[in-house]
């Protein structure tokens, strides 16, 4: 006991005790933060190659899991013996998801990524593994350490709308043509087919368009907000074709004067490639290539002069004895244009179009040889195109691909009499009153005389889905959407829904006689009237009920780290 009291009290040797004690639990002290700071370290790593992985991976989304492998194993994180099916087995460190990111700030992050959702347009990348101890291992297992990365990348689709240009002719093209270009020539059917071949860049074209208009600093979008006439556009896209295309397009230059100008914000939407320095934007491939005519047929009904056209098309149709018809074009909607470039929801539209015709048939002897007149009003909506997916370029899709939601315009077909002064306002709709059909007199008196009217509507509220592969993007194929409301024949749809009215009755003909002689007399006309409405249409790329819609091509950004 006293040894005991002896050694409680004996001071000698306290610090070298506490030392050693001091030691031993610095050591281990140590020894958790060296083996804390080594994991860090290793995490860090171990996520930049994550990020690494998921940004090369969404450049290809079909081969991700291969690519995400690779760049795993180019940064020693991944053994190169290891599988890849072995990897991203249920259990697997290595785990890889295609999706759709929406960018939506009204979403919460994690819900942003949508994992086998369609658009495919952002990958995620988990990966783990077991981390190094270099203390610790002795007596505690390494833990799991992991890393997860997101990438996207935002398709931009180049496309336009109103593509019906295949099959101009010259004549009835030549003079809307001419009308609405402010100009006096003809172009033969070839001339029209070396336009609609001849290809030209996009951004080539509004380089020379800006040099012409005396614009040579700034960007697209301060291009974009000029105005050009026709003779200037038609210049431009001189300066950039060859050959036989050249001298076309350099006959309307010479020709158009100034027939109003041009918005150029209604032909081009550029969307972010309108940041570009003007002279910087060509280089662009396959992507921006479009057509010399296409952008001519545009062009010309966008002018914000004289739009409208008058034509007399004479007794060239049989059994027609007269026939003449006006066309007034007006803009497409705000936001709208002819050509995008763009992501997901970037729209495309068509001009509004109205459309009077006047036909003129000799009644017979049973309406003592008096003429029977047809008038018909058509009205037609802008059509529109958005873009709804896309697909990157990869290896074995070299133009990616992409599906265009398509509503084309609605449309009003009327036997009618629009008057001349509400006919080219297209801020209010016009009145459309009863058409005389026939008027009879004898002796200065009226003894019959038929009003009518008549009525098709064709509307489309749907959209209608145009996918677009990428061997078609490449091959350039024109793709048409149609309305669910089917008319065969547009005049002969409105003869059958004829209404008429017959103030006074004479002749000896009742109010059914009388509906039965008129159909008899008009119905076999109604064919040659729906092809002169299709080939007044055409010119300007348009059809009732109807919408074309080209995909020039499918081009994606880097990709970017969204978490």
């Amino acid at each position: 006991m006293n040894l005991w009291r002896r050694f409680l009290a004996d001071r000698n040797g306290n610090m070298a005790i506490l030392f050693a004690a001091g030691f031993s639990v610095s050591v281990i002290v140590s020894a958790f933060a060296v083996d804390a700071a080594s994991l860090y370290r290793e995490r860090r790593s171990l996520q930049n190659g994550v990020d690494l992985a998921v940004l090369a991976a969404a450049r290809d989304p079909t081969n991700a899991a291969t690519v995400a492998r690779a760049v795993l194993v180019e940064n020693q994180l991944i053994d190169p013996t290891v599988t890849l099916a072995a990897l991203t087995a249920a259990s697997g460190d290595l785990q890889v998801q295609t999706g759709t990111y929406r960018p939506d700030p009204a979403l919460a992050p994690s819900a942003r990524f949508v994992a086998g959702a369609t658009p495919v347009n952002a990958v995620r990348v988990h990966f783990q593994r077991r981390g190094i101890l270099h203390f610790a291992r002795g007596w505690s297992e390494a833990p799991m350490i992991g890393a997860i990365g997101t990438a996207t990348v935002t398709p931009q689709v180049s496309f336009s709308i109103g593509s019906r240009l295949a099959s101009l002719t010259d004549g009835i093209a030549n003079r809307v043509l001419n009308s609405l270009l402010g100009t006096n020539i003809a172009l033969t059917a070839l001339d029209y087919r070396n336009l609609l071949d001849a290809k030209v860049d996009a951004f080539a074209f509004l380089d020379a368009l800006a040099l012409r208009m005396g614009i040579t600093a700034g960007t697209y979008a301060d291009l974009l907000q000029a105005r050009a006439d026709h003779g200037e556009i038609a210049a431009a896209l001189a300066a950039v074709l060859t050959g036989a295309d050249r001298t076309a397009a350099q006959v309307i230059a010479n020709a158009a004067g100034n027939n109003g100008g041009v918005p150029l914000s209604k032909l081009f939407n550029l969307g972010d490639l309108a940041q570009l320095r003007i002279g910087s934007g060509q280089g662009q491939g396959l992507f921006t290539r479009i057509s010399a005519l296409e952008l001519l047929s545009a062009s010309a009904g966008l002018s914000d002069g004289n739009r409208q056209v008058a034509l007399d098309l004479g007794a060239s149709l049989p059994g027609v004895l007269g026939l003449t018809a006006e066309l007034a074009v007006g803009e497409p909607p705000q936001g709208g244009s002819w050509y995008a470039i763009g992501p997901t929801g970037t729209v495309v539209r068509t001009a509004q179009l109205r459309l009077r015709l006047n036909a003129s048939v000799l009644g017979g002897a049973a309406l003592l040889g008096n003429l029977v007149h047809l008038p018909l009003y058509i009205e037609l909506a802008h059509a529109e195109g958005i873009v709804g997916s896309a697909t990157c370029p990869s290896p074995g899709h070299p133009a990616g691909a992409a599906t265009i939601l398509t509503r084309p315009g609605a449309a009003r077909v009327m036997v009618g009499v629009v008057n001349a002064a509400s006919f080219g306002d297209f801020n209010t709709p016009p009145h459309v009153g009863l058409a005389t059909l026939v008027e009879v007199k004898l002796l200065g008196l009226t003894v019959l005389k038929v009003l009518a009217s008549s009525l098709v509507e064709i509307a489309q509220i749907t959209p209608v889905p145009l996918t677009f592969s990428s061997a078609e993007i490449a091959a350039g194929t024109v793709k048409t959407a149609h309305t669910s409301t089917v008319v065969s024949s547009l005049s002969g749809s409105l003869l059958g829904n004829l209404k008429l009215q017959v103030p006074v009755l004479g002749l000896g003909l009742s109010l059914d006689g009388v509906g039965i002689l008129l159909k008899g007399l008009l119905m076999p006309i109604t064919p040659a009237l729906d092809g002169v409405v299709a080939q007044l249409l055409q010119t300007l790329g348009l059809k009732i009920g109807e919408a074309d819609v080209r995909v020039y091509g499918v081009r994606c950004t880097q990709p970017v780290l969204v978490g």
